[in-house]
């Protein structure tokens, strides 16, 4: 199998993951947070630029989905009217933090070593949106599903094996994104084992 091979597949997988997940919410079961869901659309936008100039080929395809995934929960939600709560100092810290890495990617985009530092930043900047989220599954798991999660987890995870640069900067997205998603699937199915949850709940 060739790198190509597994860089679609593992795009096919986090693009699917957003199917369940946005079902769920056009059916109202799932409300997720307007102000979290933009913020990480921005977010998405600059790992996918910053990502791609950092050396990633085949293996940019989960970041390509990592973008429009969030994007449709996004103005979904919008459609639905789901929470929206003002910004808080974190959320616009984190907002300047991706459109800070935007401007430095536009500047430094022909440089690869310098661009990298640009996808750190748009990195630390989703890790901390995450945050709100994280504690939100800590303390209400039966108010979000673990099957796109994990699903999005296993895309990031299959995307490992089509990087053909083994540089810092294209492992540290995967990682990060399989290690963070698949907490949160985690934590989520644990309480559905607990609970004896119907599988419908999974989904």
């Amino acid at each position: 199998m060739n790198p190509e091979f597994f860089g679609l597949i593992s795009g096919g997988l986090v693009f699917l993951s957003v199917i369940p997940y946005a079902i769920r919410t056009h059916q109202g079961l799932i409300e997720p947070n307007i102000t979290t869901w933009s913020l990480w659309t921005i977010i998405g936008l600059s790992i996918l630029f910053t990502y791609k100039s950092s050396g990633a080929e085949a293996n940019v395809w989960p970041a390509v989905f990592g973008f429009t995934n969030p994007l449709l929960i996004a103005l979904l939600a919008c459609k639905h009217r789901s929470e929206w709560t003002k910004p808080n100092n974190v959320d616009k810290t984190c907002i300047v933090i991706g459109l800070v890495s935007l401007v430095i990617w536009a500047i430094t985009r022909q440089e690869q070593d310098l661009v990298r530092f640009a996808l750190y930043m748009a990195i630390v900047a989703d890790a901390v949106a995450a945050v709100p989220t994280i504690n939100l599954v800590w303390q209400k798991p039966e108010s979000d599903r673990p099957f796109a999660w994990g699903l999005f987890a296993i895309g990031y995870g299959l995307s490992m094996l089509a990087i053909t640069e083994h540089t810092f900067a294209n492992w540290a997205l995967p990682l990060y994104m399989f290690f963070g998603a698949g907490s949160v699937a985690v934590v989520l199915a644990r309480h559905r084992v607990k609970t004896n949850a119907p599988w419908k709940e999974w989904v």
